[in-house]
Protein backbone atom coordinates (compact mmCIF):
# COMPACT_ATOMS: atom_id res chain seq x y z
CA UNK A 1 0.00 0.00 0.00
CA UNK A 2 1.66 3.14 -1.28
CA UNK A 3 0.80 6.48 -0.81
CA UNK A 4 0.63 7.92 -4.87
CA UNK A 5 0.59 11.42 -5.86
CA UNK A 6 -2.16 12.89 -8.43
CA UNK A 7 -1.81 12.60 -11.75
CA UNK A 8 -4.44 14.71 -13.85
CA UNK A 9 -4.17 13.06 -16.93
CA UNK A 10 -4.71 9.63 -15.02
CA UNK A 11 -8.60 8.35 -15.04
CA UNK A 12 -10.01 8.74 -11.38
CA UNK A 13 -11.85 5.74 -11.94
CA UNK A 14 -15.63 5.82 -11.16
CA UNK A 15 -16.92 7.84 -7.47
CA UNK A 16 -18.68 5.57 -4.98
CA UNK A 17 -20.49 7.33 -2.33
CA UNK A 18 -20.16 5.75 0.79
CA UNK A 19 -20.92 7.65 4.20
CA UNK A 20 -20.09 6.62 7.33
CA UNK A 21 -22.30 4.04 9.25
CA UNK A 22 -20.47 2.81 12.18
CA UNK A 23 -17.42 3.81 14.45
CA UNK A 24 -15.81 2.28 17.38
CA UNK A 25 -14.05 4.91 19.38
CA UNK A 26 -11.45 3.56 21.39
CA UNK A 27 -8.93 5.15 24.11
CA UNK A 28 -7.12 7.63 22.06
CA UNK A 29 -8.68 7.01 18.33
CA UNK A 30 -11.46 5.93 17.02
CA UNK A 31 -12.53 3.18 13.85
CA UNK A 32 -14.50 3.95 11.31
CA UNK A 33 -16.29 2.00 8.45
CA UNK A 34 -17.85 2.97 5.27
CA UNK A 35 -20.44 1.02 3.02
CA UNK A 36 -22.10 1.54 0.31
CA UNK A 37 -24.03 -1.08 -2.73
CA UNK A 38 -22.90 -0.54 -6.13
CA UNK A 39 -23.97 -2.45 -9.17
CA UNK A 40 -20.94 -3.42 -11.20
CA UNK A 41 -20.42 -5.66 -14.59
CA UNK A 42 -17.48 -7.94 -14.96
CA UNK A 43 -14.19 -6.94 -16.05
CA UNK A 44 -11.53 -4.42 -13.95
CA UNK A 45 -13.16 -1.26 -12.50
CA UNK A 46 -11.22 1.34 -10.43
CA UNK A 47 -13.25 3.13 -7.87
CA UNK A 48 -12.62 6.30 -5.88
CA UNK A 49 -14.16 6.79 -2.42
CA UNK A 50 -13.82 11.26 -1.25
CA UNK A 51 -14.58 13.36 1.32
CA UNK A 52 -12.30 11.14 3.58
CA UNK A 53 -10.75 12.64 6.59
CA UNK A 54 -6.59 12.98 5.06
CA UNK A 55 -5.72 12.40 9.34
CA UNK A 56 -6.51 8.09 8.54
CA UNK A 57 -3.73 5.81 9.28
CA UNK A 58 -2.62 4.09 5.98
CA UNK A 59 -2.00 1.00 7.39
CA UNK A 60 -5.18 0.86 9.25
CA UNK A 61 -6.97 0.79 5.76
CA UNK A 62 -8.90 -2.28 4.87
CA UNK A 63 -11.33 -2.72 2.04
CA UNK A 64 -13.42 -5.82 1.02
CA UNK A 65 -15.87 -6.52 -1.84
CA UNK A 66 -18.61 -9.12 -1.77
CA UNK A 67 -21.08 -9.99 -3.87
CA UNK A 68 -24.82 -9.80 -2.76
CA UNK A 69 -26.67 -12.66 -3.80
CA UNK A 70 -28.17 -14.72 -0.74
CA UNK A 71 -25.17 -16.72 0.22
CA UNK A 72 -22.04 -14.51 -0.15
CA UNK A 73 -19.83 -15.40 -3.03
CA UNK A 74 -16.35 -13.92 -2.20
CA UNK A 75 -15.03 -15.16 -5.49
CA UNK A 76 -17.10 -13.27 -7.43
CA UNK A 77 -15.15 -9.87 -6.52
CA UNK A 78 -11.55 -8.91 -5.99
CA UNK A 79 -9.82 -6.33 -4.63
CA UNK A 80 -6.22 -5.60 -6.56
CA UNK A 81 -5.18 -2.76 -4.81
CA UNK A 82 -5.88 0.06 -2.58
CA UNK A 83 -3.92 3.28 -1.44
CA UNK A 84 -4.70 6.19 0.16
CA UNK A 85 -4.52 9.93 -2.52
CA UNK A 86 -4.16 13.22 -0.48
CA UNK A 87 -4.10 16.68 -2.15
CA UNK A 88 -3.06 19.73 -0.96
CA UNK A 89 -4.46 22.88 -2.28
CA UNK A 90 -4.36 26.37 -1.76
CA UNK A 91 -6.91 29.17 -3.09
CA UNK A 92 -5.66 32.79 -3.47
CA UNK A 93 -6.97 35.64 -2.44
CA UNK A 94 -10.47 37.00 -4.09
CA UNK A 95 -9.96 40.69 -4.79
CA UNK A 96 -13.04 41.19 -6.22
CA UNK A 97 -14.84 40.11 -2.74
CA UNK A 98 -12.03 42.47 -1.12
CA UNK A 99 -13.19 45.48 -3.46
CA UNK A 100 -16.95 44.62 -2.60
CA UNK A 101 -16.36 44.52 0.98
CA UNK A 102 -14.54 47.69 0.91
CA UNK A 103 -16.74 49.44 -0.72
CA UNK A 104 -19.89 48.30 2.15
CA UNK A 105 -17.23 49.96 4.65
CA UNK A 106 -16.56 53.05 3.17
CA UNK A 107 -20.15 53.53 2.79
CA UNK A 108 -21.21 52.08 5.99
CA UNK A 109 -18.46 54.57 7.57
CA UNK A 110 -19.50 57.44 6.19
CA UNK A 111 -23.09 56.99 7.46
CA UNK A 112 -21.56 56.57 10.55
CA UNK A 113 -20.03 60.08 10.18
CA UNK A 114 -23.48 61.99 9.38
CA UNK A 115 -25.25 60.34 11.84
CA UNK A 116 -22.52 60.79 14.66
CA UNK A 117 -22.75 64.66 13.47
CA UNK A 118 -27.13 64.82 13.53
CA UNK A 119 -25.93 63.12 17.57
CA UNK A 120 -23.81 65.35 18.76
CA UNK A 121 -26.42 68.37 17.48
CA UNK A 122 -29.29 66.71 19.36
CA UNK A 123 -27.03 66.16 22.08
CA UNK A 124 -25.99 69.91 22.73
CA UNK A 125 -30.01 70.69 22.09
CA UNK A 126 -31.11 68.38 24.87
CA UNK A 127 -28.91 69.83 27.53
CA UNK A 128 -30.22 73.34 25.96
CA UNK A 129 -33.64 72.10 26.53
CA UNK A 130 -32.65 70.73 29.96
CA UNK A 131 -31.05 74.19 30.86
CA UNK A 132 -34.51 76.15 29.64
CA UNK A 133 -36.50 73.59 31.79
CA UNK A 134 -34.75 74.37 35.16
CA UNK A 135 -34.72 78.57 34.09
CA UNK A 136 -38.45 78.33 33.48
CA UNK A 137 -38.68 76.17 37.01
CA UNK A 138 -36.98 79.00 38.45
CA UNK A 139 -39.33 81.79 37.66
CA UNK A 140 -42.22 79.64 38.03
CA UNK A 141 -41.39 78.69 41.71
CA UNK A 142 -40.47 82.75 42.39
CA UNK A 143 -43.73 83.81 40.66
CA UNK A 144 -45.56 81.63 42.64
CA UNK A 145 -43.93 83.03 45.68
CA UNK A 146 -44.61 87.02 44.77
CA UNK A 147 -48.22 86.92 43.35
CA UNK A 148 -49.47 83.42 42.21
CA UNK A 149 -49.19 80.61 39.43
CA UNK A 150 -49.67 82.13 36.16
CA UNK A 151 -51.21 79.62 33.51
CA UNK A 152 -48.58 81.01 30.77
CA UNK A 153 -45.70 80.06 32.99
CA UNK A 154 -47.52 76.42 33.30
CA UNK A 155 -48.17 76.09 28.90
CA UNK A 156 -44.43 77.12 28.89
CA UNK A 157 -43.13 74.19 31.14
CA UNK A 158 -45.56 71.94 29.42
CA UNK A 159 -43.95 72.47 26.12
CA UNK A 160 -40.63 72.05 27.55
CA UNK A 161 -40.87 68.92 28.70
CA UNK A 162 -42.83 67.33 25.82
CA UNK A 163 -39.44 68.20 23.38
CA UNK A 164 -37.29 67.27 26.20
CA UNK A 165 -38.72 63.43 26.00
CA UNK A 166 -38.84 63.39 22.24
CA UNK A 167 -35.74 64.78 21.93
CA UNK A 168 -34.25 61.94 24.54
CA UNK A 169 -36.46 59.21 22.73
CA UNK A 170 -34.60 60.27 19.48
CA UNK A 171 -31.10 60.52 21.27
CA UNK A 172 -31.55 56.64 22.47
CA UNK A 173 -32.54 55.43 19.25
CA UNK A 174 -29.56 56.69 17.26
CA UNK A 175 -27.44 55.63 20.04
CA UNK A 176 -28.97 51.86 19.57
CA UNK A 177 -28.51 52.61 15.57
CA UNK A 178 -24.29 53.61 16.06
CA UNK A 179 -23.78 50.73 18.03
CA UNK A 180 -25.39 48.11 15.46
CA UNK A 181 -23.29 50.16 12.52
CA UNK A 182 -20.21 49.42 14.84
CA UNK A 183 -21.12 45.84 14.74
CA UNK A 184 -21.78 45.41 11.22
CA UNK A 185 -18.38 47.28 10.46
CA UNK A 186 -16.30 45.07 12.68
CA UNK A 187 -17.74 41.72 10.51
CA UNK A 188 -16.92 43.58 7.56
CA UNK A 189 -13.85 43.88 9.15
CA UNK A 190 -13.42 40.17 9.63
CA UNK A 191 -14.84 39.31 6.78
CA UNK A 192 -12.34 41.52 4.67
CA UNK A 193 -9.49 39.89 6.41
CA UNK A 194 -10.79 36.28 4.86
CA UNK A 195 -10.99 37.71 1.81
CA UNK A 196 -7.63 38.50 1.27
CA UNK A 197 -5.98 35.46 3.34
CA UNK A 198 -5.17 32.37 1.15
CA UNK A 199 -7.17 29.48 2.05
CA UNK A 200 -5.40 25.73 2.24
CA UNK A 201 -7.17 22.43 1.95
CA UNK A 202 -6.18 19.53 2.79
CA UNK A 203 -8.09 16.67 1.17
CA UNK A 204 -8.21 12.64 0.73
CA UNK A 205 -9.72 10.18 -1.45
CA UNK A 206 -9.46 6.49 -1.31
CA UNK A 207 -8.92 4.29 -4.60
CA UNK A 208 -9.18 0.89 -5.30
CA UNK A 209 -9.19 -1.54 -8.44
CA UNK A 210 -11.11 -4.67 -8.10
CA UNK A 211 -11.70 -7.83 -10.80
CA UNK A 212 -15.21 -8.19 -11.24
CA UNK A 213 -16.13 -12.75 -11.95
CA UNK A 214 -20.23 -11.99 -12.26
CA UNK A 215 -22.01 -9.02 -12.72
CA UNK A 216 -24.59 -7.77 -10.21
CA UNK A 217 -24.63 -6.29 -7.07
CA UNK A 218 -21.86 -5.72 -4.39
CA UNK A 219 -21.41 -4.43 -0.71
CA UNK A 220 -18.50 -2.22 -0.87
CA UNK A 221 -16.66 -1.46 3.12
CA UNK A 222 -13.81 0.49 3.96
CA UNK A 223 -12.41 0.64 7.50
CA UNK A 224 -9.53 2.68 8.51
CA UNK A 225 -9.16 3.77 11.63
CA UNK A 226 -8.32 8.20 12.60
CA UNK A 227 -6.50 9.68 15.54
CA UNK A 228 -7.88 12.94 17.46
CA UNK A 229 -10.74 10.87 18.65
CA UNK A 230 -11.54 9.43 22.29
CA UNK A 231 -14.08 8.91 25.04
CA UNK A 232 -14.07 9.12 28.71
CA UNK A 233 -17.14 7.21 30.73
CA UNK A 234 -19.21 9.49 32.51
CA UNK A 235 -22.65 8.39 35.03
CA UNK A 236 -25.68 10.35 36.05
CA UNK A 237 -27.21 8.77 39.17
CA UNK A 238 -30.57 9.94 40.53
CA UNK A 239 -31.78 9.22 44.29
CA UNK A 240 -35.36 8.93 44.79
CA UNK A 241 -37.75 7.37 46.80
CA UNK A 242 -38.73 7.59 50.72
CA UNK A 243 -39.19 4.69 52.81
CA UNK A 244 -37.76 2.11 49.52
CA UNK A 245 -35.57 4.36 47.78
CA UNK A 246 -34.22 3.52 44.34
CA UNK A 247 -31.43 4.52 42.65
CA UNK A 248 -31.47 5.62 39.00
CA UNK A 249 -28.62 5.16 37.36
CA UNK A 250 -27.69 6.17 33.81
CA UNK A 251 -24.59 5.17 31.74
CA UNK A 252 -22.84 8.27 29.25
CA UNK A 253 -19.83 8.46 27.14
CA UNK A 254 -18.44 11.70 26.46
CA UNK A 255 -16.84 11.69 23.16
CA UNK A 256 -14.43 14.31 21.54
CA UNK A 257 -13.70 14.14 17.98
CA UNK A 258 -11.74 16.75 15.70
CA UNK A 259 -10.98 13.73 12.85
CA UNK A 260 -11.64 15.71 9.96
CA UNK A 261 -15.36 13.93 9.33
CA UNK A 262 -18.41 14.32 10.59
CA UNK A 263 -20.11 11.32 11.76
CA UNK A 264 -24.08 11.41 10.70
CA UNK A 265 -26.44 8.92 11.92
CA UNK A 266 -23.61 6.21 12.97
CA UNK A 267 -23.96 3.02 14.75
CA UNK A 268 -21.42 4.10 18.09
CA UNK A 269 -19.78 1.60 19.82
CA UNK A 270 -17.33 2.52 22.69
CA UNK A 271 -14.29 -0.14 23.48
CA UNK A 272 -11.84 0.04 26.30
CA UNK A 273 -9.12 -1.56 24.10
CA UNK A 274 -5.41 -0.09 23.20
CA UNK A 275 -4.01 -0.90 20.32
CA UNK A 276 -0.81 1.41 21.27
CA UNK A 277 -0.18 -0.75 24.34
CA UNK A 278 2.70 -2.63 23.94
CA UNK A 279 4.47 -5.03 26.08
CA UNK A 280 8.02 -5.41 26.87
CA UNK A 281 10.24 -7.16 28.87
CA UNK A 282 11.59 -5.64 32.39
CA UNK A 283 15.44 -4.36 32.29
CA UNK A 284 16.96 -6.78 35.25
CA UNK A 285 18.85 -5.34 38.24
CA UNK A 286 20.90 -6.84 40.19
CA UNK A 287 19.51 -6.46 43.94
CA UNK A 288 22.15 -5.74 46.76
CA UNK A 289 21.42 -6.99 50.39
CA UNK A 290 23.02 -5.91 53.11
CA UNK A 291 23.52 -6.08 57.22
CA UNK A 292 24.63 -3.39 60.00
CA UNK A 293 24.81 -3.79 63.71
CA UNK A 294 22.14 -2.31 65.72
CA UNK A 295 23.38 0.95 67.37
CA UNK A 296 22.85 1.74 71.31
CA UNK A 297 20.16 4.09 70.91
CA UNK A 298 18.22 1.50 68.67
CA UNK A 299 19.03 -1.10 71.25
CA UNK A 300 17.29 0.37 73.97
CA UNK A 301 14.68 2.46 72.29
CA UNK A 302 11.98 1.75 70.33
CA UNK A 303 10.43 4.39 67.73
CA UNK A 304 6.15 4.10 67.36
CA UNK A 305 4.53 5.72 64.71
CA UNK A 306 0.76 6.35 64.66
CA UNK A 307 -0.58 5.95 60.71
CA UNK A 308 -3.88 5.41 58.78
CA UNK A 309 -4.12 1.98 57.48
CA UNK A 310 -6.96 1.55 54.87
CA UNK A 311 -8.94 -1.60 55.47
CA UNK A 312 -10.03 -3.05 51.89
CA UNK A 313 -13.35 -4.61 52.06
CA UNK A 314 -15.28 -6.83 49.07
CA UNK A 315 -18.91 -4.98 48.50
CA UNK A 316 -19.85 -3.86 51.78
CA UNK A 317 -17.69 0.05 51.87
CA UNK A 318 -17.42 2.42 49.28
CA UNK A 319 -13.65 2.97 47.61
CA UNK A 320 -11.85 5.52 48.41
CA UNK A 321 -11.54 8.37 46.01
CA UNK A 322 -8.41 8.80 44.41
CA UNK A 323 -9.11 11.75 41.27
CA UNK A 324 -12.22 12.85 39.87
CA UNK A 325 -11.55 12.08 35.88
CA UNK A 326 -9.19 8.83 35.12
CA UNK A 327 -6.51 9.79 32.85
CA UNK A 328 -7.28 6.36 30.55
CA UNK A 329 -10.26 3.42 31.29
CA UNK A 330 -9.89 1.26 33.83
CA UNK A 331 -11.49 -1.81 32.50
CA UNK A 332 -10.17 -4.47 35.27
CA UNK A 333 -7.93 -6.01 32.91
CA UNK A 334 -10.10 -7.10 30.30
CA UNK A 335 -11.57 -5.36 27.02
CA UNK A 336 -15.11 -3.97 27.23
CA UNK A 337 -17.75 -3.28 24.54
CA UNK A 338 -20.66 -0.64 25.42
CA UNK A 339 -23.16 -0.25 22.32
CA UNK A 340 -25.09 2.60 21.90
CA UNK A 341 -28.64 1.34 20.89
CA UNK A 342 -29.94 4.48 19.03
CA UNK A 343 -27.71 6.38 15.77
CA UNK A 344 -26.11 9.37 17.10
CA UNK A 345 -24.43 12.46 15.08
CA UNK A 346 -21.19 13.18 16.11
CA UNK A 347 -19.72 16.62 14.49
CA UNK A 348 -15.86 17.06 13.90
CA UNK A 349 -15.49 20.08 16.32
CA UNK A 350 -13.75 18.76 19.04
CA UNK A 351 -16.38 19.75 21.83
CA UNK A 352 -17.64 17.10 23.59
CA UNK A 353 -20.49 15.47 22.92
CA UNK A 354 -22.73 13.16 25.86
CA UNK A 355 -24.39 10.06 24.19
CA UNK A 356 -26.50 6.89 26.77
CA UNK A 357 -25.54 3.97 26.59
CA UNK A 358 -27.05 2.38 29.67
CA UNK A 359 -29.64 2.91 31.97
CA UNK A 360 -31.19 0.40 34.95
CA UNK A 361 -32.97 0.78 38.47
CA UNK A 362 -32.05 -1.14 41.74
CA UNK A 363 -32.93 -1.11 44.88
CA UNK A 364 -30.87 1.09 47.23
CA UNK A 365 -29.84 1.75 51.17
CA UNK A 366 -29.41 4.97 52.38
CA UNK A 367 -28.40 5.98 55.78
CA UNK A 368 -26.84 9.21 57.26
CA UNK A 369 -23.42 8.79 58.52
CA UNK A 370 -21.43 11.12 60.68
CA UNK A 371 -16.77 10.74 61.33
CA UNK A 372 -16.10 13.72 63.65
CA UNK A 373 -12.82 12.77 63.19
CA UNK A 374 -12.98 13.59 59.25
CA UNK A 375 -15.25 16.01 58.56
CA UNK A 376 -17.32 17.70 60.89
CA UNK A 377 -20.74 16.68 59.07
CA UNK A 378 -23.43 14.46 58.57
CA UNK A 379 -23.21 12.72 54.93
CA UNK A 380 -25.98 10.54 53.20
CA UNK A 381 -24.58 7.49 51.88
CA UNK A 382 -25.92 4.85 49.46
CA UNK A 383 -25.36 1.17 49.26
CA UNK A 384 -26.68 -0.16 45.90
CA UNK A 385 -25.89 -3.42 43.55
CA UNK A 386 -24.35 -2.61 39.96
CA UNK A 387 -27.67 -3.80 37.85
CA UNK A 388 -26.34 -4.22 34.43
CA UNK A 389 -24.77 -6.90 32.63
CA UNK A 390 -21.83 -4.49 32.02
CA UNK A 391 -19.66 -3.43 34.61
CA UNK A 392 -19.50 0.13 35.54
CA UNK A 393 -15.37 1.85 34.45
CA UNK A 394 -14.28 4.66 36.66
CA UNK A 395 -15.50 8.30 36.38
CA UNK A 396 -17.38 11.08 37.65
CA UNK A 397 -21.08 10.92 38.80
CA UNK A 398 -23.56 14.09 38.55
CA UNK A 399 -25.80 13.14 41.68
CA UNK A 400 -29.52 14.32 41.15
CA UNK A 401 -31.81 14.26 44.33
CA UNK A 402 -35.49 15.71 44.91
CA UNK A 403 -35.27 16.54 40.92
CA UNK A 404 -32.45 18.73 41.19
CA UNK A 405 -28.55 18.99 40.68
CA UNK A 406 -26.68 18.41 44.20
CA UNK A 407 -23.25 17.52 43.63
CA UNK A 408 -20.41 15.60 41.56
CA UNK A 409 -18.82 12.38 43.28
CA UNK A 410 -16.83 9.48 41.16
CA UNK A 411 -16.54 5.61 41.53
CA UNK A 412 -13.98 3.16 40.70
CA UNK A 413 -14.14 -0.04 38.47
CA UNK A 414 -17.68 -1.81 39.40
CA UNK A 415 -18.01 -5.41 38.41
CA UNK A 416 -21.65 -6.65 37.16
CA UNK A 417 -23.47 -7.76 40.83
CA UNK A 418 -21.10 -6.26 42.63
CA UNK A 419 -22.29 -3.47 45.80
CA UNK A 420 -20.41 -0.46 45.49
CA UNK A 421 -21.63 3.20 47.39
CA UNK A 422 -21.76 6.84 47.13
CA UNK A 423 -22.22 9.97 49.07
CA UNK A 424 -24.89 12.60 48.59
CA UNK A 425 -23.48 15.17 50.83
CA UNK A 426 -24.27 16.96 53.74
CA UNK A 427 -27.04 17.68 55.80
CA UNK A 428 -27.13 21.16 56.73
CA UNK A 429 -29.82 20.71 59.19
CA UNK A 430 -27.28 18.53 61.76
CA UNK A 431 -24.70 20.47 63.84
CA UNK A 432 -21.68 18.13 64.24
CA UNK A 433 -18.80 19.14 66.94
CA UNK A 434 -15.51 17.53 68.21
CA UNK A 435 -13.59 17.87 71.41
CA UNK A 436 -10.43 15.95 72.30
CA UNK A 437 -8.71 16.35 75.36
CA UNK A 438 -4.91 14.14 75.82
CA UNK A 439 -3.26 13.55 79.06
CA UNK A 440 0.05 11.86 79.52
CA UNK A 441 1.20 10.53 82.89
CA UNK A 442 4.23 8.18 84.26
CA UNK A 443 2.86 5.58 86.44
CA UNK A 444 4.02 2.77 88.30
CA UNK A 445 7.48 1.38 89.85
CA UNK A 446 9.01 1.28 86.21
CA UNK A 447 7.48 4.64 85.40
CA UNK A 448 5.36 3.25 81.99
CA UNK A 449 4.03 5.74 80.06
CA UNK A 450 0.16 6.51 80.24
CA UNK A 451 -1.79 7.96 77.22
CA UNK A 452 -5.32 8.84 77.89
CA UNK A 453 -7.53 10.45 75.51
CA UNK A 454 -11.05 11.97 76.13
CA UNK A 455 -13.61 12.93 73.06
CA UNK A 456 -16.37 14.78 73.42
CA UNK A 457 -18.99 14.56 70.53
CA UNK A 458 -21.55 17.04 70.22
CA UNK A 459 -25.49 16.43 68.18
CA UNK A 460 -27.65 18.77 67.51
CA UNK A 461 -30.65 18.43 65.02
CA UNK A 462 -31.81 21.84 63.72
CA UNK A 463 -34.03 19.76 60.88
CA UNK A 464 -37.86 19.93 60.90
CA UNK A 465 -37.99 16.03 60.85
CA UNK A 466 -36.54 13.28 63.14
CA UNK A 467 -33.12 12.21 61.89
CA UNK A 468 -31.50 8.60 62.24
CA UNK A 469 -27.70 8.36 62.01
CA UNK A 470 -24.69 6.26 62.69
CA UNK A 471 -21.91 8.00 64.91
CA UNK A 472 -18.91 6.02 63.98
CA UNK A 473 -15.41 6.94 65.78
CA UNK A 474 -12.26 4.65 66.44
CA UNK A 475 -9.83 3.82 68.53
CA UNK A 476 -6.36 3.08 67.96
CA UNK A 477 -5.34 -0.76 67.30
CA UNK A 478 -1.87 -1.89 68.63
CA UNK A 479 0.36 -4.21 66.14
CA UNK A 480 3.24 -4.44 69.28
CA UNK A 481 3.27 -6.59 72.55
CA UNK A 482 4.48 -3.45 74.64
CA UNK A 483 1.97 -1.36 73.38
CA UNK A 484 -1.28 -1.87 75.19
CA UNK A 485 -4.98 -0.31 74.19
CA UNK A 486 -7.94 0.10 76.90
CA UNK A 487 -11.39 1.22 75.54
CA UNK A 488 -12.60 2.76 79.08
CA UNK A 489 -16.28 1.65 79.07
CA UNK A 490 -17.28 3.48 82.28
CA UNK A 491 -16.47 6.55 81.15
CA UNK A 492 -17.79 5.95 77.22
CA UNK A 493 -21.49 6.75 76.06
CA UNK A 494 -23.36 3.26 76.06
CA UNK A 495 -24.90 1.71 73.29
CA UNK A 496 -21.96 1.29 70.58
CA UNK A 497 -20.67 -2.19 68.54
CA UNK A 498 -16.88 -2.48 68.12
CA UNK A 499 -15.43 -4.12 65.66
CA UNK A 500 -11.71 -5.88 65.53
CA UNK A 501 -9.95 -2.54 63.99
CA UNK A 502 -11.13 -0.06 66.75
CA UNK A 503 -14.37 1.20 65.16
CA UNK A 504 -16.59 2.09 67.17
CA UNK A 505 -20.41 2.68 65.69
CA UNK A 506 -23.40 4.46 67.91
CA UNK A 507 -26.88 4.54 66.27
CA UNK A 508 -28.49 7.94 67.22
CA UNK A 509 -31.99 9.19 66.96
CA UNK A 510 -32.73 12.53 67.08
CA UNK A 511 -35.86 14.15 67.46
CA UNK A 512 -36.48 17.69 65.78
CA UNK A 513 -34.58 20.08 67.49
CA UNK A 514 -33.08 17.40 70.07
CA UNK A 515 -29.65 17.53 71.23
CA UNK A 516 -27.41 14.33 72.46
CA UNK A 517 -23.22 14.73 73.51
CA UNK A 518 -21.65 11.13 73.18
CA UNK A 519 -18.11 10.78 74.86
CA UNK A 520 -15.12 8.23 74.16
CA UNK A 521 -12.52 7.25 76.09
CA UNK A 522 -9.74 5.31 76.24
CA UNK A 523 -5.94 4.93 77.32
CA UNK A 524 -2.56 4.00 75.81
CA UNK A 525 -0.19 2.25 77.78
CA UNK A 526 3.82 1.86 76.70
CA UNK A 527 7.26 1.32 78.07
CA UNK A 528 9.48 4.15 78.71
CA UNK A 529 11.62 2.85 75.87
CA UNK A 530 8.97 3.40 73.45
CA UNK A 531 9.03 6.51 71.47
CA UNK A 532 5.37 7.26 70.03
CA UNK A 533 5.27 9.95 67.06
CA UNK A 534 1.18 9.97 66.93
Amino acid sequence: MTELSHDKGQDEGRVVVTPVHAVLVMEDRAQVTRGAEIELEPGIHRLRIEDVTPLLADRSLRCRLVKINGDLDEAAARVLDFRVQRQYLVRGTRPEREQEITAAIEALAEEYQVVRDDALAASRELSLLGRSMEGLSDKAGLGMVVGGLDEGWLAQVKDVMQRRAVSQDEHLATAFSQEERKIRLSRLARERDLAVRPVSEYKAAVELECRIEQAGPFRLEVEYQVPCALWRPSYMAELAGGDKPELRWTSLGTVWQASGEDWSQVELTFSTERPTLGAELPLLEDDYLSSREKSEHEKTVVDVSSRDQVIAKTGDEPSAEQHDTPPGLDDGGETRYYKVAERVDLPGDGRPHQVEFDRWTAEAESQYRCLPEKAPWVFLRSMQKNASDLPLLAGPVSLMRHGGFVGRSSISYVASGERYGLSWGSEDGLVVLRDVVRKREDKGLRKRQHHEFKIKIYLANYASEAMSLDLLERIPVSELEQIEVTLLTKESSEGFSKDDQGLLTWPIELAPGQEKRIRLAFEVVMPTNVNWQG
